[in-house]
């Protein structure tokens, strides 16, 4: 059995949201560009609007969690190695189970994360709007007049990029 290295990892979840992005261009028609070092002070000015002191909090949190069920999956996955059966089995059930529920637990990070913007978009409509259209290749008048349902999905894959996560670890 071949462990799968943190590296490794990463690149996947890259791999799969990429896959993910993809499809979801296609059906709602625009693309999200990367992050880079001049998005930084934008997030800040965001963040600095919201006061989301607690909601960084919260993601620590559960970055922290994610990675304590990580181990324990990786532990699983070893000992589900040596073993054979029924045994092997329930332990591969048992894997299946804690990986969901990082998912889940992600999931509603980002929801969360997304539902507290848009509550509070008054306070920061324009800066989020220029964000949102410098990472699609939009004007802001074009964000400003995209459909709420769209919207909400460029707010939400917003915090779902990865480096954002990353941003969010070194800034808090």
């Amino acid at each position: 059995m071949t462990e799968t290295t943190d590296e490794q990892k990463k690149l996947l979840e890259i791999k799969q949201a990429e896959k993910k992005t993809k499809i979801k261009e296609r059906l709602l028609g625009y693309t999200m560009r990367e992050l880079t070092a001049n998005d930084v002070f934008k997030i800040v000015d965001i963040i600095n609007i919201l006061n989301v002191a607690e909601l960084a909090t919260d993601f620590l949190k559960q970055k922290d969690a994610a990675k304590i069920q990580t181990q324990k999956a990786q532990g699983l996955a070893l000992v589900a190695g040596k073993k054979a059966g029924a045994e092997q089995e329930s332990l591969t059930e048992q894997i299946k189970a804690i990986q969901e529920d990082i998912s889940s637990q992600s999931f509603e990070y980002v929801s969360k994360a997304a539902k507290f913007v848009l509550t509070h978009s008054n306070e920061i409509k324009v800066e989020l709007n220029s964000l949102l259209a410098d990472l699609t290749g939009k004007t802001v008048e074009e964000i400003g007049q995209t459909n709420i349902v769209t919207y909400s999905l460029l707010v939400k894959d917003f915090f779902a990029k990865p480096e954002l996560k990353e941003v969010f670890e070194l800034l808090f």
